[in-house]
């Protein structure tokens, strides 16, 4: 058994989760309000390209976690490189989205589960 694949499957199952959250949340916000009437052409498009990079992203957090759930008992350069990139990603988030607490907080936990999956990742891939 490798170094980090216990965690490994822990850090996919968490990333798994907050992907799934996050996609509900996304969902429900979008659903919030009628904005029709504030909203002209140009902020549709932008929030309408901000919601599919923002599905797309959690979508990715899930597939990177069930990859690293099947991966954690091989030595898997994948596995490393998609830790890098959720990182990366979180770590623009935090820095880009911070705006009030409860996002900070929000960003903050994603940004610490990305780098637990990294950091198994690299164990795993290293042992």
């Amino acid at each position: 058994m490798l170094k980090g694949s216990k965690h490994l499957r822990i850090a996919g199952m968490l990333e798994i989760v907050i992907g799934v959250l996050m996609l509900l949340f996304t969902w429900t916000l979008v659903g919030a309000g009628d904005f029709s009437a504030v909203l002209n052409e140009g902020a549709v498009s932008n929030a309408l390209m901000s919601i599919v990079i923002l599905y797309g992203f959690h979508i990715f957090e899930i597939l990177a976690g069930i990859i690293g759930i099947v991966c954690a008992n091989k030595k898997s350069a994948l596995t490393l490189v998609l830790g890098l990139a959720l990182f990366f990603i979180n770590l623009w988030e935090f820095f880009s989205y911070g705006t009030d607490v409860m996002q900070i907080v929000m960003h903050a936990i994603t940004l610490i589960v990305s780098y637990y999956y990294l950091h198994n990742a690299y164990r795993n891939f290293k042992g």
